[in-house]
């Protein structure tokens, strides 16, 4: 009976606890987001399909057109293409006549070129020369493609050329400048900055000035773009993000000693965002989910940060490429 009666006096203090104790003043645990490397391999492009992701590196030897599911690890990429002495830069891929085909920039012997290579594998094809006006280095999102034609930036213009090759047009003007930002597609417009501007031009080409196509005027250089059918997003030189929907501009972010170097929407709904953003020896990925906000630290040089529609991250950086969430 002595026993029972301290159980029972403990039980009644516990449940007096419980009913009376206001739980809403204890700080709830942040939430976390888990990463996972997908590949060590320090990407010099990166770009997402469905289901795969392709990138493409380079090393003392040459170049390398990769590919591997999305759900992979290290050690399971997959050589779509190698070419000795080589570097290459930005990789997109398009689907024409029943077969898809990515394109990527490639430097070497002096000069840089556009190549397409079969994304089963195979031999690639130069497509054309396009001088050395283009960093491929620093610059990135830089090629980019609607299906019917390729569009990039180098340091005095916006040009594009049919997909299967051909004559190369000049779009627009832009003022001189090793342009880093990228560009994004909007409907039938092409977006870009030209320093701190932020533009549109067709894809048909403009019949009016650029002063008339100038969407925002950034606080310091453009260094990332996003665009999707709402609005337009970018990230500028001093720390800033930004966004325009019509002819409101929002601050997502104030400048904070990162330099934005790249920005991206879930593609189905916008509930998630993310974007990079970097110092000289470290960078920053911050995500948002809809429901909560992570801010990781990541590695140097980040770039190319992409979310699914399932809310997936990817990213690369100097250690590789990367999954969160």
């Amino acid at each position: 009976m002595f026993h029972f009666a301290r159980f029972f006096a403990l039980s009644c203090v516990i449940a007096y606890w419980v009913t009376n104790y206001d739980f809403s003043a204890e700080p709830l645990p942040a939430p976390t987001s888990t990463t996972w490397l997908v590949s060590s391999r320090k990407p010099d492009g990166l770009i997402l399909s469905t289901g795969n992701l392709y990138f493409t590196s380079h090393d003392g030897a040459g170049a390398t057109v990769w590919r591997m599911a999305q759900s992979e690890v290290p050690g399971q990429e997959r050589v779509l293409y190698w070419e000795a002495g080589a570097r290459f830069g930005d990789i997109v891929f398009a689907q024409v006549n029943g077969s898809f085909f990515g394109y990527f920039f490639a430097e070497g012997k002096g000069s840089i070129t556009i190549k397409r290579i079969p994304l089963s594998g195979g031999n690639a094809v130069a497509l054309a020369t396009i001088g050395t006006d283009i960093d491929i280095a620093n610059s990135h999102r830089n090629l980019i493609t609607d299906g019917v034609n390729l569009y990039w930036q180098d340091v005095n213009s916006v040009r594009k050329m049919p997909i299967g090759g051909g004559p190369i047009t000049v779009l627009d003007h832009t003022n001189s400048n090793t342009p880093t930002a990228g560009l994004a597609l909007q409907n039938a417009n092409i977006i870009y900055a030209s320093v701190a501007d932020i533009r549109f031009v067709p894809t048909g080409g403009a019949i009016t000035t650029p002063t008339v196509r100038t969407i925002a005027t950034a606080s310091s250089r453009v260094t990332a773009l996003y665009a999707d059918s709402s609005g337009v997003y970018w990230g500028e030189q001093g720390g800033a993000i930004r966004r325009k929907v019509g002819t409101v501009t929002t601050t997502l972010s104030p400048a904070a000693g990162f330099v934005p170097t790249s920005i991206s929407l879930n593609g189905s709904s916008g509930s998630a965002r993310a974007w990079t953003q970097c110092a000289s020896q470290s960078c920053q990925l911050s995500l948002d989910s809809g429901v909560n906000h992570f801010l990781l630290t990541i590695g140097a040089d980040a770039f190319g940060v992409a979310v699914t529609s399932s809310g997936n991250a990817f990213w690369g950086d100097t250690v590789g490429v990367h999954r969160a969430f």
